[in-house]
């Protein structure tokens, strides 16, 4: 999806700087969009083994992906050639950088609270909004910044003063124009004293209020030097800034080219598709959005299943070593979970009733990990018609398996997790086949 681009010659008016700030929003939605995705497998893997996030720490995680965002799409837009008037410019790129900073928050607390539902521990408060604040600087940073891409002299003028900055109020105020943003966010902190407390533990005799304001002054103290800079720095062209002079028309007059035959066409079509983007490198990127997919799919869902647990016991079940039996009481039709011990390989389980019933394991989708010390590696799920008394055996080279009740895990992915594998593939080639199927019909539209 693209946006049309003004005609030539023509800049500087609003809705041109509109349709210049985001030529492709395709592009941002699904960057967007992945960023959504990959925040819990990216905080997971940056942490310890057991580690479970709460709605505090993914909202933070979201506003430094919405201000990362909003400077990134702002500098964009200021280093666009020919620069045009300066205050529109800001102003399109704040209004664009706040409604889509404004959406990624709202889309972010929706998929926190309904598709991965995660631990509520500490409630946000005000952290959204000071994010909102917070891409909003960014992105009046980044248009200065691109509006000075084309003045070195300038710009690094200007990142010797903000360094300059930072030095100077780090000792009297304790942060900078740079290290503002993290106060801003989180606040600084003061203690108080309890007044009549007579705990033996000092700690329990203070407690802590947290400021905003002071780190929120000096970081828009220093976008605002940056605006200065850019608006001044503006009144004064740059080298190749101006639009291009038109070409001058031919004094000496052509003749008309005789209209081509049926036989002249023919060539210079099948010239034009030799020389035109071959099959593959039309949806070479298609091709590439599936495999990655393909393999990211299972990531997602099996990262968001451990995060969105709600109960699981461990080390509550039966056990045994594999390639033993594990006898398991079950009072009523349900299911059962089969988890791997540590870091071993568990595989080829069965459950097999007194009768003769047996059932296979339905394997869950992606790697899905409990415990802290000792890891608890949720393999599939039996479905057990009847109750009874049911054998289950499971397969390996050496290790050990746990057979207990199913996690409790909430939202969608709760659904994912347990579904059949090719829904889980459908999921993840559906973004590539999307593109493929908007590059066909584009193909199609064209011919």
């Amino acid at each position: 999806m693209r946006l049309r681009r003004p005609p030539a010659g023509v800049t500087g008016g609003p809705a041109h700087a509109v349709r210049g700030f985001l030529p492709h929003p395709a592009r941002v939605v699904g960057a967007a969009t992945a960023a959504l995705l990959l925040t819990l497998p990216v905080l997971t893997a940056t942490r310890y083994a057991g580690w479970r996030a709460d709605l505090r720490t993914v909202t933070t995680a979201s506003v430094l992906v919405a201000a990362a965002g909003a400077f990134l799409l702002a500098a964009r837009f200021g280093a666009r050639r020919p620069p045009g008037r300066f205050p529109v410019r800001l102003a399109v790129a704040l209004a664009g950088v706040g409604l889509l900073a404004a959406g990624y928050l709202a889309a972010a607390h929706l998929f926190h609270r309904l598709v991965v539902p995660v631990a509520v521990d500490g409630a946000p408060g005000a952290l959204p909004a000071r994010g909102l604040v917070l891409a909003l600087l960014a992105g009046a940073l980044g248009v200065a910044l691109g509006a000075l891409w084309r003045r070195p002299a300038v710009l690094a003028s200007l990142l010797v003063v903000l360094l300059a900055g930072e030095l100077v109020l780090h000792g009297p105020v304790g942060f900078g124009p740079f290290s503002a943003a993290r106060y801003w966010l989180f606040g600084v902190g003061q203690p108080h004293d309890i007044p009549g407390c007579t705990s033996v533990v000092p700690a329990e005799c203070v407690t802590w209020t947290y400021r905003h304001w002071p780190a929120g002054l000096v970081l828009a103290g220093g976008v605002l030097v940056a605006l200065l800079a850019a608006a001044l720095a503006a009144r004064w062209p740059a080298n190749g800034d101006a639009e291009p002079a038109e070409p001058a028309e031919p004094t000496e007059s052509v003749e008309p080219a005789e209209p081509a035959g049926p036989a002249d066409r023919d060539a210079e079509s099948a010239g034009a598709t030799r020389t035109g983007p071959s099959l593959f490198r039309r949806y070479a990127p298609a091709a590439g959005l599936v495999v990655a997919g393909l393999v990211l799919a299972p990531l997602v869902i099996g990262t968001g299943a451990q995060h969105a647990t709600s109960e699981f016991a461990e080390s509550i079940g039966t056990s045994a070593p594999v390639g033993s039996p594990a006898e398991v009481p079950v009072p009523a039709p349900g299911r059962l979970a089969v988890f791997a011990v540590g870091l071993e390989d568990v595989g080829d389980c069965r459950a097999a009733s007194a009768d003769g019933s047996r059932v296979a394991l339905s394997p869950v989708i992606g790697t899905v990990r409990y415990g802290d010390s000792v890891s608890y590696r949720w393999v599939g799920t039996f479905r057990l018609p009847t109750p009874g008394r049911w054998t289950v055996t499971c397969g390996g080279d050496a290790g050990e398996y746990l057979v207990a009740g199913v996690p409790r895990v909430g939202g969608l992915v709760g659904r994912l997790v347990e579904a059949p594998r090719p829904v889980g593939w459908l999921l993840g080639a559906s973004p590539g086949l999307l593109v493929a199927a908007y590059t066909a019909v584009g193909r199609r539209r064209r011919g």
